[in-house]
C-alpha cells in the first residue's frame, strides 16, 4: 500500500478502516494525524447534515389547523347561528390543503440534499456559488500554505494560483468532500471547486455551463475534478487549465 491509496481510502471512509489500512496508519504519526483529521471532518459534515424532523409533524400541523378552525367557527356561530354544511366543508378542506402543502414544503427542504443528486454538476456548482455568495466579497489574502494544508487532506498539493486567494474552505459537493476556494483575477473573483473523482459526480451534464450571470467549465482528472466559475465573458477554460496543471497529487 502506498501513501496515495492510504489517503484516498481514508478520505472516502475514515470510520470504516480495514485491518490493513489501520495497521498502515498506526505505523506513522503523520498518517495517524491524517486519519484523525479525516474523522473529525467527516463528523463535522455529518453534524451539519443531521437535521431532525419532529415526530408526527404532519399530524401536529393538521391538528393545530383544526383547533384554530374550530375556535374561529365557535366565534362565527356566536354572531350567526346558521352555518351551512357546504360552507364548513369548503372552508375546512381549504385549510387542510394548506397544511398538506406546508408538510410537502418541509419535506422538500429536509430532502433537498438527496434531490440535488439529480442536478447536473454545473447546476449544482452554480447553486453552490449562490448559496455561499458572500465568499466572493472576501478581500483578505490567504496564503498558499493554508490552501495546501486543506488540499493535503485530499492528497494534493498546488504550486501556485493565478491570483490572490481570498477564500478557502472544505465543502460538501453532492455528498463528496471537496475544496471551495476563491481567487482574484483580471476578470473579477473566480470560484474553484476541487473534488475527488472517485464517485464520478461530474459525469452528469456538460463540461461547459452557464446562467445569466456566470459561466463555468469542468476539467475532469484522474485523481480529482476541478470546476471553475466566473463572470460571463471570462476565459474560464484557460484559467481552469492553469489551475489543474498546477495541482500535484501524492
Amino acid at each position: 500500500m502506498d501513501e496515495l491509496e492510504f489517503r484516498r481510502r481514508t478520505i472516502a471512509q475514515p470510520n470504516e478502516l480495514d485491518k490493513e489500512l489501520q495497521e498502515f496508519a498506526n505505523s506513522s504519526a503523520d498518517r495517524q494525524q491524517f486519519l484523525n483529521e479525516s474523522k473529525a471532518f467527516d463528523k463535522q459534515l455529518d453534524d451539519a447534515l443531521d437535521i431532525t424532523v419532529p415526530d408526527n409533524l404532519a399530524e401536529r400541523i393538521i391538528l393545530n389547523t383544526s383547533l384554530k378552525e374550530k375556535a374561529r367557527t365557535d366565534e362565527l356561530e356566536q354572531k350567526d347561528n346558521v352555518v351551512s354544511a357546504r360552507s364548513w366543508f369548503k372552508f375546512d378542506r381549504m385549510h387542510l390543503a394548506l397544511a398538506a402543502s406546508f408538510v410537502i414544503a418541509v419535506s422538500a427542504f429536509m430532502f433537498s440534499e438527496e434531490q440535488s443528486i439529480n442536478q447536473t454538476a454545473g447546476e449544482h456548482a452554480l447553486a453552490h456559488v449562490y448559496h455561499e455568495i458572500y465568499a466572493l466579497n472576501k478581500t483578505q489574502q490567504i496564503s498558499i500554505q493554508t490552501v495546501n494544508e486543506k488540499l493535503a487532506l485530499l492528497g494534493g498539493h498546488i504550486s501556485d494560483l493565478p491570483g490572490k486567494v481570498t477564500y478557502v474552505n472544505f465543502c460538501d459537493f453532492q455528498g463528496e468532500k471537496g475544496i471551495h476556494l476563491v481567487f482574484e483575477s483580471d476578470f473579477g473573483p473566480m470560484t474553484v471547486f476541487i473534488v475527488p473523482s472517485d464517485n464520478q459526480i461530474f459525469e452528469i451534464g456538460s463540461d461547459d455551463f452557464n446562467d445569466s450571470r456566470y459561466a463555468g467549465h469542468i476539467n475532469r482528472g484522474k485523481q480529482a475534478d476541478t470546476v471553475l466559475i466566473a463572470s460571463l465573458g471570462s476565459p474560464v477554460d484557460m484559467y481552469n487549465e492553469r489551475i489543474s496543471g498546477a495541482i500535484r497529487w501524492l
